[in-house]
C-alpha cells in the first residue's frame, strides 16, 4: 500500500498543471440602469463568493448610470469584502458611464474591453424632492441650484477618494463628475483611468498574473490564470423586478390599474377591479421609482385619470371622458424625463396612441353599457307587468280578464276593449292591472 501511494505522488508531478487549478473566479453580469435591483444582486453575488471562498469577483458591467443610493450600496460591498472585484467593461460597444465610473473607480480591477467607453458622471436630481443619481446628461457650465452645487461636490469628493485609493487618476476623475467628460477604452488606459485592456473575460485574468493589490489593509498577489469561471445569474425574481424598470411596463401596469379603478367604480362590490388596481398600481409605482419621472407628465396623468373617473358619476356625453383620455395620453408620452445619453426611453408611441383609443372606446361603449345596467331598476312580482302585451279573455267594460305573463288577471281601461284584442300593461294597482288597447 505505501508502495502504491508512493508511485502516485511521484506520478502526480507529471500531470497537467489545469488539474490543480486555482479556487474558481465568480462572475456577475450587469446590464441596464443602476438601481436597487442590481444593487441587490450586486451584493448577494459578494456575499455567495465570500460562502464559496471563491478567488475573486469579476463583474462584466455595461451601465449608463442609475441611482445614487444603489451605486453606494454596490460600492460599499465591494470595498468591504475581502476578496478582490473587478470590473469589466464589456462586450464592445459597451459603456460604464454615470454610476459605471464610480464603479469602475471603486474596482480594485478596472478593465475594458475595445470600442467602449467610459466618464460623463454629472449627478443630476429627479423630480423636485427625489433622490439624485449619477447619470448622464448635458453639460452644464454651472450648477443651476444650491442643491446641485451640494450634489455635485459630494459626487465629485467621492469619486476623487475612490480612484485616489486605487491608484487611478482622480484629476480625470473629478472633471468627469464636473464637466461630464468622456474616454475611449483606449485613452482611459493611456490615462490611467483604467488598469488594462483585454479582448476576453479569461485575457483579463492571465493578464492579472502577480498583480498585487491592496485591500482592507492587505497585500494581495493576483493569480487567477487557468482560474475555473463559475456564472452567477439574477434569480427570476430579480429578472422580474428589473423588468419592471421599462417606461413602457410601467405604463402598461399604470394603464392596467386604471381600467381595474374605473371598473370597479362602475361596478362597485364585486372586488375584482379593486384588487386588480392594487396590485397593478403598487408594480407600476415600484418601476416608477426607479425611472426619472417628469412632474408635469405624472399630474397629466392624475388629471386624465380624475376626469374619466369623474364621467362615472356626472355624465357629461363624453365631454369629460374625451378630456380625460387627452391629458392621459399627453402625460404619458412626458412621463418619463429625458436625459440624453442616459440609455432612457420615453413610453413608445405605438403604445400611447392604441391605449388612448382603446380607453375612449372603453368609455364610450363598454363604460356606458355597465352604468347603464346599474342603473336599472330592479322589478319583482307584479311591477314586473309594467310594459308587457297581454290578450283579452273576458270583455273590458271597464273591467275584464286578460292573459299577461302566462297568467289571466283582472284589468281595468277607459275603453271597452273586445276578447281576442291585444292589451299593454300600463300600471299595477295592487292584484288590477291598468291597460291601454294596442
Amino acid at each position: 500500500m505505501k508502495h502504491v501511494f508512493f508511485w502516485l505522488m511521484v506520478g502526480s508531478l507529471f500531470l497537467p498543471s489545469a488539474l490543480f487549478a486555482n479556487d474558481p473566479v465568480l462572475a456577475l453580469s450587469v446590464d441596464g440602469i443602476i438601481n436597487p435591483v442590481i444593487s441587490d444582486y450586486v451584493v448577494k453575488g459578494i456575499k455567495r463568493a465570500e460562502e464559496t471562498k471563491a478567488a475573486a469577483v469579476l463583474i462584466e458591467l455595461n451601465t449608463p448610470g442609475g441611482l445614487l443610493d444603489a451605486t453606494r450600496s454596490m460600492i460599499s460591498a465591494m470595498l468591504n469584502t475581502d476578496l478582490p472585484v473587478i470590473l469589466y467593461v464589456t462586450p464592445r460597444g459597451s459603456r460604464a458611464t454615470s454610476a459605471g465610473v464610480f464603479l469602475m473607480m471603486a474596482a480594485d480591477v478596472a478593465a475594458m474591453s475595445k470600442e467602449t467607453h467610459i466618464g460623463a458622471a454629472h449627478p443630476v436630481q429627479i423630480g423636485d424632492d427625489a433622490p439624485s443619481i449619477p447619470s448622464q446628461m448635458k453639460k452644464s457650465s454651472a450648477p443651476s441650484s444650491v442643491m446641485e452645487e451640494k450634489m455635485v461636490s459630494d459626487a465629485a469628493a467621492l469619486i476623487r477618494s475612490l480612484a485616489k485609493e486605487h491608484g487611478r487618476n482622480a484629476e480625470w476623475a473629478e472633471r468627469a463628475v464636473r464637466e461630464s467628460v468622456s474616454l475611449t477604452a483606449e485613452e482611459a488606459l493611456d490615462q490611467k483611468v483604467i488598469d488594462l485592456m483585454a479582448d476576453s473575460r479569461e485575457q483579463v485574468l492571465s493578464a492579472l498574473t502577480g498583480k498585487k493589490i491592496i485591500k482592507n489593509n492587505k497585500t494581495l498577489t493576483l493569480n487567477l490564470q487557468g482560474s475555473a469561471i463559475n456564472e452567477f445569474p439574477m434569480s427570476a425574481l430579480q429578472k422580474f423586478l428589473q423588468r419592471l424598470g421599462h417606461p413602457n411596463v410601467a405604463y402598461i401596469l399604470l394603464t392596467i390599474g386604471l381600467y381595474g379603478l374605473i371598473y370597479e367604480f362602475a361596478t362597485p362590490g364585486h372586488g375584482i377591479g379593486g384588487v386588480l388596481a392594487a396590485l397593478s398600481l403598487l408594480l407600476a409605482f415600484f418601476s416608477l421609482q426607479i425611472l426619472p419621472i417628469n412632474m408635469v407628465g405624472a399630474i397629466l396623468l392624475v388629471i386624465g385619470a380624475v376626469l374619466l373617473v369623474t364621467e362615472l358619476f356626472t355624465p357629461t356625453h363624453g365631454v369629460l371622458a374625451g378630456g380625460g383620455v387627452l391629458a392621459f395620453a399627453v402625460g404619458s408620452f412626458l412621463l418619463i424625463d429625458i436625459i440624453p445619453g442616459s440609455g432612457v426611453r420615453r413610453v413608445s408611441l405605438e403604445l400611447i396612441l392604441p391605449t388612448a383609443l382603446v380607453t375612449g372606446f372603453f368609455f364610450a361603449f363598454i363604460v356606458r353599457k355597465l352604468l347603464a345596467i346599474r342603473n336599472v331598476k330592479s322589478t319583482v312580482g307584479a311591477e314586473s307587468l309594467i310594459g308587457l302585451i297581454g290578450e283579452v279573455r273576458e270583455r273590458i267594460s271597464p273591467q275584464g280578464l286578460v292573459h299577461v305573463n302566462g297568467e289571466l288577471w283582472i284589468a281595468k281601461a277607459d275603453t271597452v276593449i273586445e276578447p281576442q284584442e291585444k292589451v299593454t300593461v300600463i300600471e299595477v294597482q295592487g292584484n288590477l292591472l291598468i291597460v291601454k288597447k294596442v
